[in-house]
């Protein structure tokens, strides 16, 4: 379909085309690729960035973290601290007293020098008094998922619910000690949200995972899904996702935690807009086509020209004007065009004056011939049966065969005119045809089908005769079975401006390789080629003699001529 096209197109919108894809192709290449390597070194810098951001969170975390874990320390290896929460008091009293001496100062003082730190909470064993800011029963807490690992282990343990990050440790005593005590330090609601905080990356999203890789806080948006990013990352530290080119991620483990620290971030949000770069290819590639328009319209008035005059005097050729006159004016590919269009043009029109005499010369030799075909056999076995008629039989049946050949050899010389009326070619054939149901005793049957309106026409002469003729000899004359049938018909063909004539036979039929040598090879007598070159040399090559057949069953030759039509050649 597109070489379809592109034939079909001007030279002169070819040439804007390929000057258009010249220029809008390799800018298109240099925009792209322009766009890929600024992006490229755009996230490379932003990779820069946000690693220093990455560890400078990471550093400020876990100094904080460090402090926080000191300050765990200093209460749960408190030998003080280790006496109060195991020794049994019996005097609340020096309960009192301690607690408000030793306890409450250490407590105040920890959470006074580190502001990030919400309460402080002992979980003990002891028969001590609560109070609800600093001093619980273990008991609260021994059904926290928590709480084996913290009384197992010798380290802080930092976990993180509901945004409230704590940590818990036991406090541990000499060995003549039993009781189960440890500390609870609890930070406040904004503590990951601050030391989380990217001013500077809108769209960053960052996230704190556990060392099971999964997520227990997130902070900012990613376009606002907080709850995509914490699944992103969730997803590539367990493995269960791959590379994800939409997003920059870069990740580290803390120091002070078995926590790690992602930060997550949209590429796009990282580059700048693609629209800057292409609305600056855009501009440019709009001047250079307004150039091109200028040079394609100079170029094409130049080249395309020339082309367009020579076009047109082909077209007259075409047309039918063969006397124009034609110089080359250049001596370029075109020049060369002319100078030979002009040589072939001389040419044909010598070779036209001299084959036009020759071909008046020959047809009129051939249509002489043609009329003088016709079968002696015919005018013989006519005569015979005009004798054995008259033996047999009185004047007038002899009357009527000599009334019959006088009509057929009447429409057949025509006073030596080559056009007749339809209705006269039809009375020649049925002359013929009663000639020929004389001669074959009346055996087979003839139907005629011919419109009334156009029996005025005029046509050639000796058109139906030797196709009847031919039916007879080669179908009627060949059934061996039944008795035959012969159709003749004339009307207005489908389009209105021909006339057709059918001439059917209910004989054996005809191969199909044989019907179609019998109109381009030379038979006996005057065949269907003879009709069919007659009638394409008085009407044009569109026009003449059609054959179809069924084998065993019928076979039809048809004849199409314009209708109303005389050509000025016609005689």
């Amino acid at each position: 379909m597109f070489a379809k096209w592109s034939h079909s197109i001007k030279l002169r919108h070819k040439l804007f085309v390929s000057y258009l894809a010249v220029t809008l192709i390799p800018l298109t290449i240099l925009g792209v690729y322009s766009y890929q390597q600024s992006k490229k070194v755009q996230l490379e810098q932003a990779n820069i960035v946000l690693q220093d951001n990455l560890r400078k969170i990471d550093d400020s975390l876990s100094y904080k973290m460090q402090r926080f874990d000191s300050a765990i320390e200093l209460i749960s290896y408190n030998p003080n601290f280790s006496h109060i929460f195991n020794e049994e008091y019996k005097s609340y009293y020096s309960m009192y007293i301690d607690l408000k001496e030793i306890v409450d100062p250490l407590i105040n003082t920890t959470t006074f020098l580190n502001s990030d730190i919400g309460r402080i909470v002992i979980y003990t064993e002891n028969n001590l008094t609560e109070r609800f800011n600093s001093i619980m029963p273990i008991a609260d807490v021994e059904k926290e998922h928590w709480y084996g690992d913290a009384m197992e282990s010798l380290d802080t343990h930092w976990y993180v619910e509901d945004g409230i990050v704590f940590g818990v440790r036991r406090i541990f005593g000499d060995i003549n000690y039993e009781k189960k005590n440890l500390v609870y330090v609890e930070l406040i609601p904004d503590f990951l949200p601050n030391s989380l905080n990217l001013p500077d990356l809108h769209e960053a999203a960052a996230v704190i995972a556990d060392g099971a890789g999964k997520v227990v806080y997130a902070n900012g948006p990613v376009s606002g899904k907080t709850a995509d990013a914490a699944a992103l990352v969730e997803q590539r530290l367990q493995g269960t996702v791959g590379e994800q080119p939409d997003y920059v991620w870069l990740h580290r483990d803390m120091r002070e935690t078995d926590w790690s620290l992602s930060l997550i971030v949209p590429a796009e949000d990282l580059t700048i807009s693609p629209w800057k770069i292409l609305r600056a290819t855009l501009i440019i590639e709009a001047v250079c086509i307004a150039a091109l328009l200028l040079v394609s319209w100079i170029f094409s008035r130049v080249f395309v020209r020339r082309i367009n005059r020579l076009n047109h005097k082909m077209k007259l050729v075409e047309e039918g004007t063969l006397t124009i006159s034609l110089k080359a004016h250049a001596g370029d590919e075109i020049g060369e065009l002319e100078s030979r269009f002009g040589k072939m043009l001389a040419s044909i029109n010598q070779l036209i004056e001299e084959g036009y005499k020759s071909k008046i010369i020959q047809r009129e030799a051939e249509l002489r011939a043609l009329q003088a075909q016709i079968n002696p056999h015919f005018l013989y076995n006519s005569l015979s049966v005009i004798n054995w008629k008259a033996i047999d039989a009185g004047a007038m049946e002899i009357s009527r065969v000599a009334g019959i050949l006088s009509s057929f050899y009447r429409t057949t010389l025509n006073q030596g005119k080559d056009l007749i009326l339809v209705k006269d070619e039809l009375l020649n054939t049925k002359s013929y045809l009663e000639m020929q149901l004389i001669m074959h005793d009346d055996n087979f049957d003839v139907e005629y089908e011919v419109d009334d309106g156009i029996l005025e026409q005029q046509m050639i002469k000796l058109v139906l005769q030797p196709i009847v003729e031919n039916a007879i000899e080669h179908g009627i004359d060949q059934k061996r079975s039944g008795r035959g049938l012969l159709r003749i018909g004339g009307r207005i063909g489908d389009d209105g401006n021909t006339l057709v004539f059918t001439v059917e036979d209910n004989g054996p039929g005809i191969p199909a390789d044989v019907a179609e040598e019998v109109l381009v090879k030379q038979s006996r007598g005057y065949g269907l080629r003879n009709v069919h070159m007659r009638l394409q040399v008085q009407y044009g090559a569109e026009y003449g003699v059609g054959i179809a057949s069924e084998l065993g069953r019928w076979t039809r030759v048809s004849v199409t001529i314009p209708g109303n039509a005389l050509y000025s050649n016609a005689r």
